[in-house]
């Protein structure tokens, strides 16, 4: 039996594909929803919308936001998200975003259908790239020490990543993976044989080939920050400590691709949160990545590369899962993140 829609709905599918946003590093082709913090946005004037899902893998958590107002989905179950059923007639804008990483699972967005029409949805002009490791994610944020963390206790949008860009009034795109580094991975047992952050930042989606990613200009940012290097100074006993020369090295190696692909960008180098002078006893973490982020920035300025350091604190003993950054920390973290921003940009 065919379904015939209603002519309104129909016309909204029509009409909507230069009404809607993708958000983050999202290949239009498939629409799929991977890196946390990707998304769609769009608005409509009527009572309701629905996006609907083509594909769920995994599990998946995310964030609806109707005209301001957010609504926590912790596990997307459904073909499909709706409104809020008390929309009074008028215009809305709707913001769905991934609160999850594409380690737990991915969504692929089908069509979005309204009982009204769809309008154009003008993006912001700044645009912001943030690359990072779990903390970048949110892994843990919404926990409370000692968890185990989650689909639904990651919270991308709670980021300092996010946060920040809120502030600027920027567009952003969060490229993170819990556990990555830029040398190396999360100390184990056993080496990870996954990808470093160089290699898995040339992908589209954070599960697409190598070398995926096509950098459409549209998506060239203003900005970049990195925030890499917690996994690579772990050790706890298992392995040699890292060689600082080795992490400004590649930082040094790592920024210039990606100046090559966006050679009027920004770039912004932070220090980790959760590494610290006094663990492990006599290591001095803190200080050996802040030391070898101001030399890989010496150097990078010699090559041209308009790059500065921000400088976070260690975090307090109010953590989330596994010691991650909680809303709190992240709050802070992204306050002096867009001052920096801010002040070199003139934003």
């Amino acid at each position: 039996m065919r379904t015939i829609l209603p002519f309104t709905i129909l016309a909204a599918i029509l009409s909507g594909a230069n009404a809607i946003h993708l958000l983050g590093r999202v290949n239009p082709s498939n629409q799929e929803l991977t890196w946390p913090g990707t998304g769609i946005s769009f608005s409509f004037t009527g009572t309701t919308a629905t996006i609907h899902l083509n594909t769920i893998t995994g599990t998946n958590s995310a964030e609806l936001t109707t005209d301001g107002i957010a609504t926590i989905i912790p596990n997307i179950n459904t073909t499909s998200i709706t409104t809020p059923a008390n929309l009074t007639h008028g215009t809305h804008t709707i913001t769905l975003r991934k609160r999850s990483e594409a380690l737990y699972g991915s969504l692929t967005i089908g069509n979005i259908t309204t009982d009204g029409t769809l309008i154009p949805d003008a993006p912001p002009s700044r645009k912001i790239e943030v690359i990072g490791d779990s903390i970048t994610v949110g892994y843990g944020l919404d926990g409370t020490l000692p968890c185990t963390n989650s689909a639904a206790l990651e919270n991308n949008p709670k980021t300092y990543a996010a946060l920040s860009a809120q502030a600027l009034k920027a567009d952003y795109s969060i490229i993170a993976w819990s556990g990555i580094g830029l040398t190396r991975n999360y100390v184990s047992t056993t080496p990870d044989p996954s990808p470093v952050m160089p290699v898995r930042w040339t992908r589209y989606g954070a599960n697409d080939a190598d070398d995926s990613y096509t950098f459409p200009k549209a998506a060239v940012p203003d900005v970049v920050v990195i925030n890499l290097g917690t996994n690579d100074f772990s050790y706890l006993g298992v392995r040699e400590p890292l060689n600082a020369t080795v992490y400004t090295d590649a930082m040094v190696e790592f920024v210039g691709v990606v100046n090559k692909h966006y050679p009027d960008a920004t770039f912004f180098l932070v220090t980790s949160p959760m590494l610290s002078d006094a663990y492990p006893e006599g290591q001095a973490q803190k200080y050996t990545q802040t030391s070898a982020l101001k030399a890989a920035i010496e150097v990078l300025g010699g090559m041209e590369v308009k790059v500065h350091l921000v400088e976070w604190p260690t975090q307090g003993s109010d953590v989330g899962c596994d010691y991650h950054p909680n809303a709190a920390t992240h709050a802070v973290e992204a306050e002096v993140l867009a001052d920096a921003i801010a002040e070199v940009m003139s934003w």
